[in-house]
């Protein structure tokens, strides 16, 4: 049994937040587009519910299936859920409509969690577990940073993404590759005064190694992906990145500059955001790749099929 991608979905909701609002911490336009690649980003109110906005990714998807009972799994993917009991998963299945007999779990692998979602959702399909699976990411990275903090509050943002996984006979499966590395753990971590503390030149560097690393070994096997995204971490990285990739010879993703860093989220908005561009094929094989605090980082190669012009 293979499993593949066959629909996708988003939800930005919140305020665009330019770069000139940064200017009170002394931050200018030019600056942060020049260290960060990034214009604008999307923060949400503070008191909306995460499970809102996720549900919100997910019930498109769910309205265009002939059978959404046919979804026995939700994975959602999240570093900056606040409240851990209950979890976020079983409020999302309830509200984006889902049955009561689905399988419902939260995860958390920071930036790279997406990757760890997809990896266990696949699983889930090719077990035979699921006959669909959907992984959803939702960040609210905006209520974690310092917002005085000039490293770190330009950087994040926030929103959410769902993928369906369904077994079909045209998928090939997927391949991954997936790791941790513990004693790194102050590299990147929030802290107790509140604030993302960074180790900004050795997370540049490892982040770099990590996902071009992990995006070799994808090439490396057959098939091949078709697209390449990596985690939409910072413009600088995702052009080195694209460096040390480009004679892999497929588009490489970049959407940061109105997106923000927006965690384990960021591969599958931009994903969505390079198909509803119409600048990808509706079918073909999705190269991810991701590295983030733990530490931790991975990749998967996934066929994926999904309906033209709905991804956003």
């Amino acid at each position: 049994m293979s499993a593949g991608i066959v629909d996708v979905a988003t939800a930005k909701p919140g305020r665009r937040v330019a770069n000139d609002d940064f200017a009170s911490i002394g931050l200018t336009d030019e600056w942060i587009r020049r260290r960060s690649g990034i214009a604008s980003r999307s923060w949400l109110p503070d008191g909306t519910p995460l499970a809102d906005v996720a549900a919100e990714a997910c019930a498109p998807i769910v309205t265009r299936m002939e059978d959404p009972s046919s979804i026995g799994a939700l994975v959602v993917v999240s570093t900056s859920v606040r409240q851990r009991v209950p979890g976020i998963a079983q409020k999302v299945a309830q509200r984006a409509g889902l049955g009561a007999d689905v399988l419902a779990l939260d995860m958390n692998a920071a930036c790279c969690g997406f990757v760890y979602g997809l990896v266990t959702g696949l699983s889930l399909c090719e077990a035979g577990q699921a006959r669909s699976v959907l992984v959803c990411s939702v960040e609210a990275m905006s209520r974690l940073v310092d917002r005085t903090d000039r490293q770190t509050a330009c950087i994040f943002a926030d929103g959410s993404a769902a993928v369906l996984l369904e077994d079909r006979t045209e998928f090939a499966g997927f391949r991954q590759i997936a790791g941790c590395d513990g004693s790194r753990e102050a590299l990147m971590r929030e802290t107790d005064e509140g604030g993302i503390h960074l180790d900004g030149l050795q997370v540049y560097d490892r982040a770099v190694h990590r996902m071009s690393e992990s995006a070799r070994f994808l090439f490396e096997h057959d098939p091949a992906p078709t697209v390449l995204v990596g985690h939409q971490a910072n413009g600088r990285i995702l052009e080195q990145v694209r460096g040390f990739t480009t004679d892999l010879g497929v588009p490489f993703v970049n959407r940061i500059e109105h997106l923000g860093n927006t965690s384990s989220a960021s591969i599958p908005l931009a994903f969505a955001e390079e198909m509803n561009a119409g600048s990808l094929p509706a079918a073909g094989r999705l190269g991810a790749v991701a590295y983030g605090a733990g530490e931790a980082w991975g990749g998967v190669a996934v066929d994926y099929r999904v309906p033209s012009a709905t991804a956003l």
